[in-house]
């Protein structure tokens, strides 16, 4: 599955409780079978592919929207300080993507919604495309080590060229910070 997004968050209210009994209807599993690659692309672009039990997902976003790296810095930052809710909306042409996070102790329940399109406002008919869980830690520590390695990609000149600008490392190094706190690093 292919869908060209961009990203843009908020620290959400959670959805309403019709939308967790459905969920709550699900199965859920909780697994440590998720992996998550995410690519610095030249140009505005970014690529992350997210696999959940052999299923991969692919994501392409745009950076015109918004600073995907620096949004998703701070939903992280925001899990890790305790919020119970953070959302990520992942804009398309048209239409769009939500990820909502919501916290159950060391749990965390990923939602991933597909809405049409808004036209600048919030997404208020989403429909549900798939959700797993997975511990807060090692969320973090999948997603901190892509970033990272996206900072120690961007040292090297010819990487760095039409990608640089699209990184916010003062944020990058204030989460590094948090996490290596955080994880015990």
């Amino acid at each position: 599955m292919k869908i060209c997004a961009s990203i843009a968050p908020t620290i959400a209210k959670p959805r309403n409780v019709a939308c967790y009994a459905m969920i709550d209807t699900l199965k859920m599993e909780q697994t440590d079978d998720i992996d998550i690659l995410l690519t610095l692309n030249p140009h505005g672009w970014s690529t992350c592919f997210l696999v959940d039990k052999g299923k991969a997902y692919e994501f392409t976003i745009t950076h015109v929207f918004s600073d995907p790296y620096f949004d998703l810095i701070q939903v992280l930052t925001s899990l890790i300080n305790g919020q119970k809710f953070a959302t990520l909306f992942w804009y398309g042409e048209p239409g769009g993507h939500r990820f909502e996070f919501t916290t159950q102790h060391d749990i965390i329940l990923v939602s991933v919604d597909e809405f049409g399109e808004t036209f600048d406002e919030e997404p208020k008919l989403c429909q549900l495309m798939f959700l797993f869980e997975i511990k807060l830690k090692q969320l973090i520590t999948i997603f901190y080590l892509q970033l990272q390695k996206t900072r120690i990609l961007l040292l090297d000149k010819n990487f760095a060229e039409n990608r640089e600008r699209d990184f916010p490392f003062q944020e990058f190094h204030k989460f590094e910070r948090l996490v290596k706190q955080f994880l015990d690093l």
